[in-house]
């Protein structure tokens, strides 16, 4: 395993998660401070997770195909640039189109970086993708402390600080990639197409995916705001309850790399996904602030033990396609989340928040059982190369 190229692909992946992890931590401050309603808000989310969703595909198969070193420096400026600016607007709609643009960055480099990851993992793949993951993690975790950070020093304008390491992550990405540029082409892309693509099995775990990804869009979107709500905190005291899943979510995200490469990736998932459905259950129950919060330790380490998975297994359902593979697992399917996210704040608007812990409950059932119903592989790709770097 080539871990400096996994090192630089996680630290980009840790800015492109921290970018999107900052708008639903901004939530809290804007619906009281700009009058933003629930749906308001959370179309904001909206908008950081339709561009990639739509687009994140294509930009894996273009990935398959031809060798593009500019990809992922330009989709670092664009998620870095777009969050940073677009804060700054006072219009709703302008706010919506500058986080769409930031949307877009997330969708290039995703399917790019994730095929390079599994370029440089070598034989332990899982493992590696959770490196790799766990950047994305790390920048999810750290969103919320950072920008409780810096809105109570600064307010919104301290965003702006994001250029720097932006620009800093960006460089380092472009001076990688040209010096390990000539050491990669196409020969390394022809070495990859061999093994059976198996289709269903693909979609089975896209929708396995797809419901993972509405459960945490909607806990991300909406837990702070339901201790809000549900226990009468102030936004610096329901904030931490979202850093602490998203902190736990690191420890979930790697063990669950260590245990797949070890035993069964699909016996992981399962694990996984029927854990997160009995310990939501109980979190929606609990009528303690404190007990709640206890219950979010568990409820995150079951929920994220099947992250880095996912992709792993999809690019081995897919062998011959793995920047679509990628694409489609950490793209399409995970950004769907982030669709629905406006749909539960209008029933949260109406209803109250309790009503979209019941239906996340319920998805994540439905997620259980496509765990459940995932397929053996077909063929097993073996190793090609340890990859040599981002490419």
């Amino acid at each position: 395993m080539n871990t400096k190229a996994i090192a630089l692909l996680a630290l980009g992946h840790c800015l492109i998660d921290l970018c999107q992890g900052v708008v639903p931590a901004l939530l809290p401050f804007l619906v009281p401070e700009r009058g933003f309603s629930y749906a308001a808000a959370a179309s904001l989310v909206f908008a950081i997770s339709a561009t990639s969703s739509v687009i994140q595909p294509l930009f894996g198969r273009y990935a398959d195909r031809a060798s593009a070193p500019w990809l992922l420096p330009a989709s670092i400026v664009l998620a870095g640039g777009g969050v940073a600016l677009g804060a700054q607007a006072s219009h709703f709609a302008v706010v919506f189109c500058a986080f769409g643009i930031s949307g877009l960055g997330v969708a290039a480099f995703h399917p790019e970086a994730a095929r390079s990851a599994h370029l440089a993992s070598g034989d332990r793949r899982t493992t590696g993708m959770s490196l790799f993951s766990l950047g994305g993690g790390l920048g999810f975790a750290f969103a919320p402390s950072l920008t409780i950070f810096i809105e109570h020093g600064w307010g919104t304008i301290g965003l702006l600080g994001l250029l720097v390491p932006t620009a800093l992550v960006a460089g380092l990405v472009t001076r990688a990639k040209a010096a390990k540029r000539p050491a990669q082409g196409a020969s390394g892309r022809a070495q990859l197409e061999h093994g059976v693509d198996d289709w269903r099995g693909f979609a089975i775990l896209s929708g396995a995916t797809i419901s993972r990804s509405i459960v945490f869009y909607g806990l991300n979107t909406f837990l702070a705001l339901y201790f809000m709500r549900r226990f009468h905190q102030s936004s610096e005291q329901a904030t931490p309850a979202l850093a602490l899943f998203l902190g736990t979510s690191i420890v979930g995200t790697v063990l669950g790399g260590f245990l797949a490469d070890r035993y069964s990736r699909r016996g992981v998932i399962r694990v996984g996904f029927l854990g997160a459905v009995v310990f939501l259950g109980l979190f929606a129950r609990a009528d303690d602030p404190t007990v709640a919060l206890r219950l979010l330790v568990p409820l995150a380490l079951f929920i994220f033990l099947p992250t880095s998975v996912l992709v792993v297994l999809g690019q081995e359902y897919l062998p011959n396609r793995l920047g679509m593979a990628s694409g489609v697992t950490l793209g399409l399917a995970v950004s769907v989340g982030g669709m629905t996210a406006p749909l539960l704040g209008r029933l949260a608007d109406r209803h109250g928040l309790g009503i979209v812990f019941v239906i996340l409950w319920w998805v994540l059932v439905v997620a259980a059982v496509q765990a459940l119903a995932l397929p053996p592989m077909k063929s097993r790709e073996m190793p090609c190369e340890t990859g040599p770097g981002p490419e």
